[in-house]
């Protein structure tokens, strides 16, 4: 006698689907928020000491002062705002949802561009900025590798079977559910 797992229950199956896009959104979309603590920066809670950037940078120190904040500026709306919308999207809103695989990609290169130039002028130590470029680049590579697996699905007779999938009904459709 075989037992029915709760996973292959359609219903259940979907409202996990939907609560971890809700949960997974809303964790990309406070990442893109705490982007905010490099500028404008924020308290420590420290007396006198705040989160933030000095404006003190390696890569661009060639430029005039304005650029470099102009284009520090435009990466971090970069990053705030591609990690925001892929965020949105993961959770499940209709317009967002088609475009977060792209979203969270420009967020995570907008992100891994500002920390590299912000870096040596991040307060109070830049060390304690340091899991930011790391969550970046694993997000940056996970959106690269679902891109490519896309691109190149494994053969037909390689992919496991449907659990899902009624007697008769062809893959990849919504019969029986």
């Amino acid at each position: 006698m075989s037992r029915t797992r709760l996973r292959d229950i359609p219903a259940v199956a979907d409202a996990g689907r939907r609560l971890a896009g809700a949960v997974g959104g809303s964790v990309l979309l406070c990442y893109g928020l705490v982007h905010l603590l490099v500028w404008p920066g924020a308290p420590t809670g420290t007396p006198d000491e705040r989160y933030g950037w000095t404006g003190e940078t390696q890569l661009l120190g060639w430029l005039p002062g304005w650029a470099v904040w102009a284009v520090s500026g435009v990466l971090l709306a970069a990053a705030v705002l591609g990690h925001a919308v892929g965020g949105v999207g993961l959770a499940g809103l209709p317009v967002a949802r088609r475009y977060r695989l792209a979203a969270t990609g420009t967020g995570a290169a907008g992100s891994l561009a500002l920390f590299a130039v912000a870096w040596p002028g991040l307060e109070p130590t830049p060390t304690e900025f340091s899991a930011g470029p790391i969550v970046s680049g694993l997000l940056l590579a996970s959106v690269v590798a679902t891109a490519w697996a896309r691109r190149h699905p494994p053969p037909a007779e390689i992919r496991p079977a449907e659990r899902n999938s009624r007697a008769g009904a062809q893959p990849g459709s919504r019969a029986g559910v």
